[in-house]
Formats: structure tokens, C-alpha cells, sequence
């Protein structure tokens, strides 16, 4: 389990070759990250405003679901790679690899939502951590919505479909990353 693992150990296994982990579990591993520092900066505001308190607990439930997508991807990802050796196989195995980063384009959208608006709410002191926050939640986004359109290809291919750019889902993913990004860069700027 990737959640388990030292960041060092983590950077490791990304860098070593094989099906995963890769960008699924990195974008999936930014979310968590980006989520605890919201989740920090969410604390501190609870000092002077309780109601804060309850969006540190919402962080908390996106930081352990994120960590858990990012094993989920590269099982699915393993699977459809297994699933495309085997003769009609790939059918079961092919919507694991899209729901998965859309799962985490959904996560990384609303940790950016969180994140941006607690760098304008927020206490001062923390704003460079809700910033980064925003900034890291966004870019998981992007990368999320780009993986969605190329599991999207990849699965058109196994099952002798188009490319898969002309999917509703592709369209829907990168407007939300492209919202995501927006509000990282009104918090940040």
C-alpha cells in the first residue's frame, strides 16, 4: 500500500520501471499531500472560526480517500493491462482506469476549492500554505483530467473504437481542471 510507504520509498517506486505506480498514484499521492496541508491551514483558522474546524474533517476524509486511490489506480491499471492480453477481457477491466482519475479529479477539485478559498479567508500566516495548497490540488487535477482522455484512448483501442476524444467525460474533466486551475490562480495571484 502506497499510503504506507516513506516519501523516499514512494519517489523510488515511481521512478522504478513496470505498469504502476505512475501518474494516477502521483496525481492521487498530490491530492493527499495537498489535502493535509489544507488540512493545517483549515486547523488554524478553526482558532477563530469553529465552523473551519469542520472543513479540516472534510480534508481529512479527501487526504485517506486520495491515499486510497492511489493504490485503486494502480491495481486498475494493472488489471487492464492483464485484462488486454486475454481475448475479450479488457471490456470489464477498461472503465477501472477512467473512473479511477476521475475519482481523483473530483478529490484534487475540491481540495482546491477548499484550499483557495481558506488562502482568502484564512489566518495571514498560513496563506502560503493554503496557496501551495491550491496550487498542488490543482495541478493533481489537470494531470487527472489528462490521464481521463488518454485512459479514454486506451480503451477505445482494445476495444477497436475511436481514439476516445470525442467522449463526454474528456470534456467534463478538463472543465473541471481548468475551474481548479482558475481558482488556484486567483488565490495564488
Amino acid at each position: 500500500m502506497l499510503e504506507h510507504l516513506p516519501l523516499g520509498k514512494l519517489a523510488e517506486a515511481l521512478a522504478a520501471g513496470g505498469p504502476g505506480p505512475a501518474a494516477g498514484s502521483t496525481a492521487a499521492a498530490t491530492t493527499a499531500l495537498a489535502a493535509g496541508l489544507a488540512g493545517k491551514v483549515a486547523r488554524g483558522a478553526a482558532r477563530t472560526d469553529p465552523a473551519a474546524l469542520d472543513l479540516a474533517h472534510e480534508l481529512d476524509g479527501l487526504r485517506a480517500n486520495a491515499l486510497t486511490l492511489a493504490d485503486d489506480d494502480v491495481a486498475a491499471f494493472s488489471g487492464f493491462l492483464a485484462a488486454r492480453k486475454a481475448p475479450g477481457g479488457a471490456a470489464a477491466a477498461t472503465e477501472a482506469i477512467v473512473q479511477v482519475p476521475m475519482d481523483v479529479l473530483a478529490a484534487a477539485c475540491r481540495v482546491t476549492e477548499i484550499a483557495a478559498a481558506l488562502a482568502e479567508h484564512g489566518p495571514d500566516a498560513l496563506t502560503g500554505d493554503a496557496v501551495t495548497a491550491a496550487l498542488l490540488a490543482a495541478a493533481a487535477a489537470e494531470s487527472a483530467s489528462a490521464l481521463v482522455g488518454a485512459n479514454i484512448a486506451d480503451t477505445g483501442e482494445v476495444a477497436g473504437g475511436l481514439d476516445g476524444w470525442g467522449d463526454p467525460r474528456v470534456e467534463d474533466a478538463e472543465e473541471r481542471a481548468g475551474e481548479a486551475r482558475r481558482l488556484a490562480e486567483r488565490a495564488a495571484f
